[in-house]
């Protein structure tokens, strides 16, 4: 009955994947990849991790299911890590539910939208993490782009994204990443936040706030900025939050989604609407991951082992973009000091699917769309013949590649 379907890869990056593991080349790079690397190449379990499993596995006494809320001390203690010290933590206004991954909030968020403000277009960041457009658009929601990213400058185009935000129609939803922009590696500032949260309360936009690289570029309370700044604005918005990169569980998929509502009575209408979503989507989110955090976030000694651990790897990570830039300057190219600009896990060399075809072909470098490149992924090794592959880009006219 199947024998019709005829698919081919859609999302770019397991497309890029794909083509990494078909060639045959000895000496290839998979760059495109958004996990964390160690100087070996490998994706490192942070040692708190472990840590908790052992816990885990001595006192675990039950693999029972959840429910669709999830683990529920799991989201106590995340809703205490990202709201301490503020009139939120205790808010009855505040809903929040375990998911499996980030992604799955999204998507859940994705079907809420559509079904509490039927018609809402929502908007996304020009360029967005390429799998954005098609978690929205699967969950029903009609998607467009506003302006983010100077493809001249390669750096934030702030002036042209509140251009763009103050003329997006009332009652529409913005996407907005709180940190480590993927894919452009470029972010809002401080007062640049809270210009953008005061510009989408004067439109009456609903914010949507994507928290997939906490305490990759800021450090863990710097990156809540963008949470500060929509609630001085907002009383209604939305938080998808990813533990995937923060607490190092990839594969453990793990993840919350957090909504803010006008008051009590909303948010258990709310709570209830994303309950039944969930019961007709994935019924109820996977233990380990979540049980892994509650371990830790409820261990001062294994909350402080993890924090040392986040800070250990975002200082590498910001070290190898340094280490990148003196690479290209000791060449001779300055064609790349605006990686200056960019922190987290990426950055972004806004290059086309030629150049990329071309890297691919002639030097076995696999980026990510756009030319996103894994900052965490070099290392001595590979360092010289990345610089050697752009340097030689440099000199050919993207227009004659073949």
């Amino acid at each position: 009955m199947l024998k019709h379907v005829k698919a081919e890869l859609e999302d770019p990056i397991l497309k890029v994947m794909a083509s990494f593991k078909a060639s045959p080349a000895k000496n290839k790079h998979d760059l495109g990849i958004g996990v964390y690397r160690d100087s070996s190449g490998a994706t490192p379990i942070f040692k708190a991790v472990k840590e908790a499993e052992l816990i885990l596995q001595k006192n675990e006494k039950s693999k029972a299911y959840l429910g669709p809320i999830g683990d529920v001390e799991f989201n106590r203690l995340l809703r205490q890590m990202l709201f301490s010290g503020t009139p939120l933590l205790d808010s009855d206004s505040i809903q929040s539910i375990q998911t499996p991954g980030g992604t799955g909030a999204l998507r859940i968020a994705g079907e809420l939208l559509n079904r509490a403000i039927p018609g809402a277009k929502l908007w996304l960041s020009d360029p967005a993490w390429s799998t954005h457009k098609p978690i929205f658009t699967g969950a029903g929601l009609t998607t467009a782009t506003y302006r983010y990213f100077d493809a001249h400058s390669k750096q934030l185009d702030f002036t042209r994204l509140c251009d763009d935000l103050n003329s997006i129609p009332e009652g529409d939803v913005v996407l907005l990443q709180s940190c480590g922009h993927n894919p452009s590696g470029c972010n809002l500032t401080k007062e640049q936040w809270y210009q953008v949260s005061q510009l989408m309360a004067e439109r009456k936009l609903l914010p949507l706030l994507d928290l997939a690289y906490h305490g990759w570029d800021q450090g863990l309370d710097g990156d809540l900025v963008s949470l500060t700044a929509i609630e001085s604005c907002h009383d209604e918005w939305m938080l998808c939050y990813s533990a995937s990169k923060t607490f190092s569980l990839y594969n453990d998929r793990t993840g919350a989604l957090i909504v803010r509502s006008v008051n009590a009575d909303v948010s258990i209408q709310v709570l209830n609407l994303t309950l039944n979503l969930v019961c007709a989507n994935y019924y109820m989110p996977p233990a380990h991951g979540a049980s892994v955090v509650r371990t830790i976030l409820s261990s001062a000694e294994l909350t402080d082992m993890w924090q040392q651990e986040l800070d250990a790897a975002r200082s590498r990570v910001e070290e190898c973009r340094q280490r990148f830039i003196q690479a290209l300057q000791a060449k001779g190219s300055e064609a790349y000091d605006f990686l200056k600009g960019q922190r987290g896990l990426f950055v972004y060399l806004g290059l086309d699917e030629k150049q990329l075809d071309w890297l691919r072909q002639e030097h076995a470098l696999y980026f990510g769309p756009g030319g996103r490149l894994n900052i965490a992924g070099l290392n001595r090794q590979n360092l010289p013949q990345i610089c050697d592959a752009l340097l030689d880009l440099e000199q050919i006219d993207a227009r004659s590649l073949k």
